[in-house]
């Protein structure tokens, strides 16, 4: 194996916009890279998911590519993003803050 997706979800709305988004995704970044040795991680997102696309890009995953109407969703076609970051780009996470911890 040489890569690995990695994504996330956060369902309730007040959990968003605090900081667990980019914890859990620069902690999932230090488990592909750190521990698994892997050479690539992969995310995959919709084209109007603003959020999930401004988080990849906060901790260095870039765009590769998008997949034209490739998903049905709500009746519709949407375009799929799919990013990228590779090891030699990856900065490991320092000095989190423990926002898991907060209630």
């Amino acid at each position: 194996m040489t890569g690995a997706d990695v994504g996330l979800a956060l369902g309730e709305k007040k959990t968003w916009k605090r900081g667990y988004g980019t914890e859990m995704t620069k902690l999932l970044s230090d488990e592909v890279f750190q521990q698994l040795n892997l050479h690539r991680a992969e995310w995959w997102t919709l084209a109007e998911n603003t959020a999930s696309l401004k988080l990849a890009e906060k901790v260095g995953f870039r765009e590769d590519g998008r997949l034209r109407e490739t998903v049905f969703f709500d009746n519709k076609f949407h375009d799929l993003v799919v990013l990228g970051l590779w090891k030699n780009e990856y900065k490991p996470a320092k000095n989190q803050k423990n926002f898991l911890a907060r209630e």
